[in-house]
């Protein structure tokens, strides 16, 4: 976990071939699960690969400048670039540098891509069942009608190779590797295989019975909670009413009800920056808040933040709002409930959360680093119109044990945003 850089080096290798069809299968099926700035990012870099034949690094400035994006966008980007193989990203650091690898693979090949469940999965949730349909009868099998009998010729019928020649002996031990069509290897957190697999073998509900809008609904809430499969399927079939029509057989509001008590993991106290800290396995305590922040579901974080204990119902409730009624990324929502409780007293008021999170939505933000940059702005802001007066000075130097008790608890939103500014940084790797 490190903060990326303007000043940080890129180094692009093409792992496979690209051919001139991947470039409409990237648009037809990645885009769409994706997004149009992850695709972007992916014809930038075979094309930077290509320009690396001739010089062999570039800052990343230089990337961010010919797409016109900010770090933050960049970084979530290739972390979905890297979430369906396309990409791996490898980072060395030397002598006060860091220099960003990046390995591209070609897009599979449509029949490859459709054989893949998490793949042709996620195509159907992004773009609906019909429109998924419609994409893949664009890639139609070959048909093998009835010629006759096959009387092609063999490659021994022609050429009659004896394999103790001495140029089939070197052919096999050849030890050198030429560049091919390789695909890198897919993982996922949440997989809708394992779901529906689970949920078979406790009911008779089909993968058929649902619509993408339910989908869409629940993959937002199991995420939003930190459900896993399991669980989640146990969930579906208690709420599943088979006698109402397609599209509204779940029951999202007892089903929210089961996540919000759901406690499906353990948590123990542990202050930011401690000996026995393992959130991430970053540097900073800067890198480890950020880490903790785009790695848990917000229910987990907000308990994290107190104690380990079961958040109330109305602060589950608040989550619940930020998500559905703003559509921020869970990554936001966290940063949104630090934020708050940081500048409320420990108090996760809805109207400060609400306002906060209105702002983060207007401006589109879906990244951690980039929510932090704009608070930044806006705290700075708000200190230039407001600055404090002598009496708020001289009653933080009255209470020191308050502000020693901040600095046990770990890195503060304004050690954060003070160590982005010094930095330079606006993205996180």
């Amino acid at each position: 976990m490190t903060i990326l850089e303007k000043r940080d080096f890129a180094e692009v290798t093409l792992k496979s071939l690209i051919a001139d069809y991947d470039y409409e299968t990237m648009v037809n099926l990645y885009q769409p699960i994706v997004g149009f700035t992850a695709t972007s990012l992916y014809f930038t870099l075979v094309a930077e690969g290509k320009n690396q034949r001739v010089y062999s690094l570039v800052k990343h400035e230089e990337i961010l400048m010919k797409m016109q994006i900010s770090s933050g966008a960049f970084v979530d980007a290739r972390k979905h670039l890297e979430a369906v193989g396309l990409l791996k990203t490898y980072l060395l650091k030397s002598n006060g540098e860091a220099i960003y690898h990046y390995d591209i693979y070609s897009p599979r090949t449509p029949a490859n891509f459709f054989d893949n469940a998490l793949l042709y999965g996620m195509l159907i949730k992004c773009v609906g069942e019909t429109s998924a349909k419609k994409i893949k009868d664009l890639y139609p099998a070959s048909t093998q009608k009835d010629y006759g009998n096959d009387i092609s010729a063999k490659f021994t019928d022609i050429f009659n190779p004896k394999y103790d020649d001495p140029a089939f002996v070197k052919a096999l031990s050849s030890d050198g590797e030429s560049i091919g069509r390789n695909a890198s290897k897919i993982q996922g957190n949440f997989s809708y295989e394992n779901f529906f697999k689970a949920l078979s073998e406790i009911s008779q509900i089909s993968s058929e019975a649902f619509v993408k809008e339910e989908m869409d609904e629940l993959y937002r809430l199991v995420t939003l909670y930190g459900i896993n499969e399991e669980t989640a399927a146990n969930y579906v079939a208690q709420t599943y009413n088979p006698s109402e029509r397609k599209g509204k057989r779940i029951d999202f509001e007892a089903i929210t009800k089961l996540f919000q008590t759901e406690i499906s993991y353990t948590v123990r106290r542990k202050r930011y920056g401690s000996k026995n800290e393992n959130f991430n396995t970053g540097e900073t305590a800067l890198a480890s808040k950020i880490n903790l922040m785009e790695s848990v579901s917000p229910k987990k974080f907000l308990a994290l933040l107190q104690n380990g204990s079961q958040p109330a119902l109305a602060d589950l409730k608040l989550i619940d709002s930020l998500s559905k009624n703003f559509n921020l990324p869970n990554p936001v929502i966290n940063a949104v409930i630090d934020y708050t409780l940081t500048n409320c007293k420990n108090v996760l008021s809805r109207a400060y959360a609400e306002k906060i999170a209105a702002s983060l939505a207007r401006e589109g933000i879906e990244t951690t680093i980039d929510a932090m940059n704009y608070l930044n702005n806006f705290k700075k802001s708000k200190k230039s119109s407001s600055p404090k007066n002598n009496k708020d000075k001289k009653e933080e130097k009255e209470n020191p044990r308050e502000e020693t008790n901040k600095q046990d608890d770990g890195p503060s939103w304004d050690d954060i945003l003070d160590d982005i500014d010094q930095g330079g940084s606006d993205g996180k790797a």
